[in-house]
């Protein structure tokens, strides 16, 4: 019987993976866990975009596309954008904006510790209101002055009673959001194996309870595509 694999991104996020999945003969089914809606400063966002910053940092791709939208209100003006990662930054870069840095690694955690102090060190940081203060906390410790803005919110995604079950059949699920992975456990439970796109997912999963999880060291869609399939394999008889 065909391994099931189940992608969990809000609707339209999930093409990608899918994509990916299937060219190795994966079958996969789109369960999105999550959705996002405005958050309670998203309209100041292009007023603030006016104002001076040495940085604005992003840390993902649903972020880069809000800032997008309060960039072209705000009438286009000059940013230093820094981006957690290569994702968040085709993002930026597509839509027209200038990334000035990307850390090593595509964490918070390290995009707070290596990002140059320089100026006066003044960062809009336009986030998920759920975004844990990983990034501004990392950044206000060594000296940045961290304006933070919840532009979006990330919320669960509305399941019917034939979702429900379809959850219930998969061999495997991906994670790419501490957010999913709460969603899934709270409905479904943490016996099914996991594949996360990298480590704050992985460890999410991990703390919720899921026995099986396998992550990239390095965020990104060929690690994930990996780790699914180093799951598949641990499941093989």
């Amino acid at each position: 019987m065909a391994i099931k694999v189940a992608l969990t991104r809000e609707e339209g996020k999930n093409a990608k993976l899918d994509k990916l999945l299937q060219t190795a003969g994966v079958e996969t089914v789109e369960i999105p866990c999550i959705a996002h809606g405005e958050g309670e400063d998203r309209p100041r966002l292009a007023e603030a975009l006016k104002q001076a910053w040495t940085y604005v940092a992003v840390t993902s791709p649903e972020a880069a596309s809000v800032l997008l939208e309060g960039w072209r209100e705000a009438g286009e003006p000059p940013l230093r954008c820094v981006s957690v990662g290569a994702s968040t930054t085709k993002v930026l870069e597509e839509g027209g904006l200038e990334v000035v840095f990307e850390p090593t690694k595509a964490t918070a955690k390290t995009l707070g510790a290596e990002l140059p102090l320089d100026g006066d060190g003044k960062v809009l940081y336009p986030a998920s209101a759920l975004a844990q203060e990983t990034l501004q906390s990392a950044l206000e410790g060594r000296g940045f002055e961290v304006t933070r803005l919840n532009t979006y919110n990330t919320v669960p995604a509305s399941w019917d009673d034939a979702t429900t079950e379809l959850a219930r059949t998969v061999d495997v699920v991906t994670f790419a959001s501490p957010s999913a992975v709460k969603v899934w456990s709270q409905r479904c439970g943490t016996g099914t194996p996991v594949a996360c796109i990298g480590e704050t997912s992985g460890k999410a999963s991990v703390k919720a309870g899921f026995g099986m999880v396998k992550y990239p060291d390095a965020p990104g869609m060929a690690g994930w595509v990996q780790a699914v399939l180093d799951v598949i394999e641990d499941k093989a008889p």
